[in-house]
């Protein structure tokens, strides 16, 4: 069996007596899960620093020591989350799967050419939406979003916890806008994960009222030949053809020749 067909037999699952496609593997969801939770930590005992004065900020903070103890919980979070960011860089450079997963990642002229398929189909001026691969272009772009948000924020956020190292290199002014970035920064990141990744995941009418692919890494084999068909056919030509032979069992389509799915499985 090739590495291709041995990724693809490990990606093929099966519970409750069904086949799912594990899209996420333990080690990814528990570094999802390191990554939202000090997120929101961060959010948490960040935001009240921009918004000091706002009479629920100070009904939040009205014992002793709340805004040290909002500090040290900021400080975890934020070593939290520069761990996670490390072992994420490790694992995609040096393990298989973490490996095969950022070379799908990387963003080709198709992601744009589907971004603008995709714009012509929900503006009604095209019948069939992009056909997209493990990934579509706005995931592509929400991993290199998390990525960049997180780097800016790591490194502004460990200038504002040693302001007296970071003098050492920068002017004193530089400090205050470092200060700015990190807080607008902050909001930022917050909005597009409230607004656009909540929705994507979690409200889009498909999956609500949630996807429950962070939790388990199982995805439908019939949302996954809808939403990711080229991942689909290559997956259905690279395992072995009994397996082959219980996806199309499982999933009442037949595909006369080759897995020309899409259209297979609408019907």
């Amino acid at each position: 069996m090739s590495a291709r067909e041995d990724e693809y037999a490990d990606r093929l699952v099966e519970h409750e007596g069904r086949l799912y496609y594990q899209r996420f593997s333990v080690v990814q969801r528990v570094q999802h899960i390191l990554l939202f939770s000090s997120f929101f930590a961060l959010i948490a005992t960040g935001m009240p620093l921009l918004f000091a004065g706002s009479p629920l900020v100070r009904h939040m903070f009205f014992f002793e020591g709340a805004y040290e103890l909002r500090g040290l919980i900021h400080r975890v979070a934020a070593v939290v989350l520069l761990a996670a960011s490390v072992f994420h860089v490790f694992y995609v450079l040096f393990s298989v799967r973490g490996n095969s997963d950022l070379r799908r990642m990387v963003v080709w002229i198709d992601d744009i050419r589907q971004a603008f398929a995709m714009l012509s189909f929900n503006l009604g001026r095209s019948g069939e939406p992009p056909r997209f691969d493990r990934f579509n272009f706005i995931e592509k772009f929400e991993y290199y979003a998390a990525a960049w948000g997180s780097a800016i924020m790591l490194a502004t956020g460990a200038c504002l916890w040693f302001p007296v190292q970071a003098t050492l290199v920068f002017p004193r002014p530089v400090l205050d806008i470092i200060r700015v970035i990190h807080g607008f920064e902050a909001i930022l990141a917050f909005l597009a994960v409230i607004i656009w990744h909540m929705y994507n995941v979690h409200l889009n009418p498909e999956v609500f009222p949630m996807s429950r692919v962070w939790m388990n890494g199982r995805m439908e084999l019939e949302h996954l030949a809808e939403h990711h068909p080229l991942e689909f056919e290559r997956m259905l030509r690279h395992i072995p053809a009994d397996m082959a032979g219980r996806v199309r069992a499982q999933m009442g389509v037949h595909f006369p020749s080759g897995p020309t799915v899409s259209g297979a499985v609408t019907t």
